[in-house]
């Protein structure tokens, strides 16, 4: 089967590793598959390059609806058996090309959409009308979690059998977890980004844009002199990053982009997640797999994750004296965190894998 996945861009973050996972994944089983990339950031080509994955960049997009990058799917990608677009933009395209190519008898691709969020619903007034126009044109539409799965279903009306849930998954990590492995990362970590060893820390793995709220991380941790806060990601709204470099006390560290995912979170004491709305979050499921306890926000994305035991710590949302209250408790041990982690760790194999990921969306691709 030839797949390819279209994007708008390809920096280094949760949508992306997902493609990352999906391309590798898909590759492994025998298909022939390549990634298409329009837009102007492209941080992680040559590490998808670098591991095997054909990525395809066209020139750049032009400001506002191109109808020339429009011209050049055309001509790009409609000798697919399976197109799979990843969120509102590059389905603004595809949905209504396949559509024409379809009521005028041209072979054309089966179109697959993966919703990965619903931000932009809130951040953007138009956003909807734009979902309400191009989604039904879609084939089958995958949402990461339940809650994206029912929006499709009740707001945008596209029929039940066509909208499929299919959760998130990770490269599992197999290697031996020991209490001398994550105190040797740590002070790797704390030399690497000039840290204090002796000093707690937490991590927060995202890109930095208000979604994933980490102002109000930083504004916590002020508050807590004594405990670190490790902001790993790319910017995505500059003048945001900006404002919580400013805001920023000693104690809070700016690593940028990083490759060392599973290094960074066993190196940690804890991660930590205050995102106004997620799906189901990779982020959280890589410390999971590594049995790095989590304490995050009470949206429904982390929620999820309580269904199968307590794999990670909940504080309610925005609530900043909650979320003080229980970092101490989990940086002192007084709750669980050994059962916790240990829980966590099976969640995430048992549920969270890979190969169930990428066999599930093979299977919404054949229908």
């Amino acid at each position: 089967m030839k797949i390819i996945h279209v994007a708008q861009f390809l920096g280094i973050g949760g949508l992306e590793k997902i493609i990352f996972h999906l391309a590798l994944g898909q590759k492994a089983l025998g298909h022939d598959v390549s990634v298409y990339i329009y837009d102007e950031l492209r941080t992680w080509v040559d590490y998808f390059r670098e591991n095997g994955i054909n990525v395809i960049t066209p020139p750049t997009k032009k400001p506002g609806y191109d109808l020339s990058l429009l011209m050049r799917m055309n001509k790009d990608l409609m000798q697919a058996d399976v197109i799979n677009t990843h969120d509102l933009n590059p389905l603004m395209y595809l949905g209504p090309l396949t559509k024409t190519r379809k009521l005028i008898g041209l072979k054309t691709p089966t179109l697959i959409h993966t919703a990965h969020g619903l931000d932009h619903i809130d951040n953007y007034p138009r956003a909807l009308t734009y979902q309400k126009l191009v989604a039904p044109l879609a084939d089958q539409i995958i949402a990461v979690s339940d809650k994206i799965g029912q929006f499709y279903r009740e707001k945008i009306k596209i029929t039940a059998s066509r909208v499929h849930v299919v959760q998130n998954g990770i490269s599992l990590y197999h290697k031996p977890i020991s209490p001398e492995l994550k105190v040797e990362k740590k002070a790797w970590l704390s030399q690497r980004h000039h840290l204090d060893n002796d000093k707690p820390l937490a991590i927060a793995l995202s890109r930095i844009v208000p979604l994933k709220n980490q102002e109000f991380l930083i504004k916590c941790f002020n508050q807590r002199p004594n405990y670190q806060l490790l902001i790993v990601g790319p910017s995505g709204d500059d003048n945001y990053h900006q404002k919580l470099q400013s805001i920023a006390q000693k104690n809070i560290f700016f690593a940028g982009p990083q490759e060392l995912v599973n290094d960074y979170n066993l190196g940690a004491d804890l991660y930590v997640s205050a995102s106004t709305h997620e799906g189901i979050p990779v982020a959280v499921l890589e410390a999971m797999n590594v049995k790095t306890p989590c304490l995050v926000s009470n949206i429904a994305g982390h929620l999820t994750l309580l269904k199968y035991g307590k794999s990670v710590e909940i504080f309610s949302e925005e609530n900043a004296e909650e979320f003080l209250q229980k970092i101490e408790l989990m940086f002192e041990n007084k709750i669980d965190l050994k059962e916790m982690t240990t829980i966590a760790q099976e969640v995430v194999k048992n549920n969270y894998s890979l190969e169930s990921m990428v066999n599930h969306y093979l299977k919404v691709y054949m229908i």
